[in-house]
């Protein structure tokens, strides 16, 4: 990757995803009563499972664990068994077999609630819980003539009537506990928009190797912008840095903690990438050690960027428009790896990233303007010169049409 004439870089990642997983939660807490309920039933998203709404409405849940009624309490059947009946819905929209059960959300010890979680891994289709939970139709029928209330008792005596086999409970435990912790992160993740958090709480993907690896290559990228812009905002106190960096990047750096918390398990599922054991992924990003790398190349880096950015603020500012084109390069060839797995979570995020990219590259083209710079980011090079960005509504623009380069605005006289 190269950043500018003199600089090019190997890239590679120490970044991995934190949790923050909230101790006492308050997400079984209920809703305010509105017009319409819409939700999703987890254990990952169990999909083909009925609904029957308080007017009387049914349905089945989608891919996504999805149910929509205009009025409670809403049952959860498969065939014959109900597994359960709720007065009022999650804050957070997500039903999971606790909130079912009646417990709170960190109890996965509760016989109802393990018993719950093994028969609906059980029954899927594919056997994969982790892409989601389709429940077979055969399934359906042959529960269609319970007609019973779920009991963890009578576990073995479902499963025999459903003709499939019993899954492991230690494995479905923590399958559950895996996606409560993961839509717990999600939940306190603050600075996350919402579009991504929506993108994230479905069903995972099999992602290729090559777009495992851009996880941690842009996890990096993002991580290396928001230490370079703190520094530089020591040396020159513009708003720029400090709103692009804590407004921004941090943002940035947790949508892409959030997607290898989701699809990355463990170093291993990385390779030819050199990772130290820094514990990012139990780290918030105030605990990461700023400017400090174990991989000589991404030190290197950020060594070389700081030299150039303490040197006046124009040259200040130009990193920041050098690092934003390259996240810019990067995110467009990833969102085209993303999008040939079909992994629509991660295509999402990564435009995310790119569209936050096109902002934070406009601040400091507008900066780099207010000083006098007529041509903004372009006077860093021809491959820093990009007016044909688009301009987020967002923030973080010209606050007037893009140049052209030449200190001229496009669309104006």
């Amino acid at each position: 990757m190269k950043i500018s004439s003199n600089i090019t870089i190997i890239t590679a990642s120490i970044l991995t995803s934190f949790l923050l997983i909230g101790c006492g939660s308050d997400s079984n807490s209920s809703s305010t009563t509105t017009s319409t309920f819409d939700g999703q039933l987890v254990d990952s998203y169990v999909e083909n499972v009925d609904y029957i709404c308080g007017d009387g409405v049914t349905g089945i849940t989608d891919i996504d664990g999805r149910f929509s009624c205009e009025s409670l309490p809403i049952k959860f059947k498969i065939g014959g068994i109900e597994l359960g009946e709720l007065t009022n819905l999650p804050i957070d929209k997500q039903v999971f077999p606790q909130d079912l059960v009646g417990v709170d959300r960190n109890d996965t010890t509760n016989e109802d609630v393990k018993a719950m979680a093994r028969l609906l891994q059980s029954c899927d289709e594919d056997s994969q819980a982790r892409n989601g939970i389709k429940i077979q139709e055969r399934v359906r029928a042959n529960l269609n003539n319970m007609n019973e209330k779920f009991d963890a008792q009578n576990l073995q005596t479902y499963v025999d009537t459903a003709e499939v086999v019993l899954a492991d409970e230690n494995t479905s435990v923590e399958h559950l506990e895996d996606t409560t912790e993961f839509v717990d992160a999600v939940n306190d993740a603050s600075s996350v928009p919402a579009i991504v958090k929506d993108a994230l709480l479905t069903p995972s993907y099999t992602l290729s190797q090559e777009v495992k690896n851009t996880l941690a290559y842009m996890g990096n990228e993002e991580r290396l912008a928001h230490d370079v812009y703190m520094k530089l905002y020591e040396f020159y106190p513009l708003t720029q840095f400090i709103n692009v960096a804590t407004n921004g990047e941090r943002s940035h750096i947790e949508s892409v903690q959030l997607l290898i918390q989701k699809y990355i398990s463990s170093y291993d599922e990385f390779t030819n990438i050199d990772l130290p054991e820094l514990g990012y992924k139990e780290a918030a990003i105030e605990d990461m050690n700023s400017g400090v790398y174990d991989i000589s190349d991404i030190q290197n880096l950020y060594d070389s960027l700081i030299v150039i950015g303490q040197q006046s603020e124009q040259d200040a500012l130009e990193v920041g428009c050098m690092i934003e084109v390259t996240d810019i390069n990067d995110l467009l060839e990833d969102i085209e790896l993303a999008e040939e797995s079909g992994a629509t979570d991660v295509v999402t995020t990564f435009e995310f990233l790119r569209d936050g990219s096109y902002s934070h590259y406009w601040a400091f083209d507008k900066a780099l303007v207010s000083m006098g710079i007529a041509e903004g980011c372009c006077v860093a090079g021809a491959e820093y010169c990009h007016p044909e960005y688009p301009q987020n509504s967002t923030g973080g623009g010209s606050g007037d049409a893009p140049h052209d380069g030449t200190g001229q605005q496009k669309g104006k006289n």
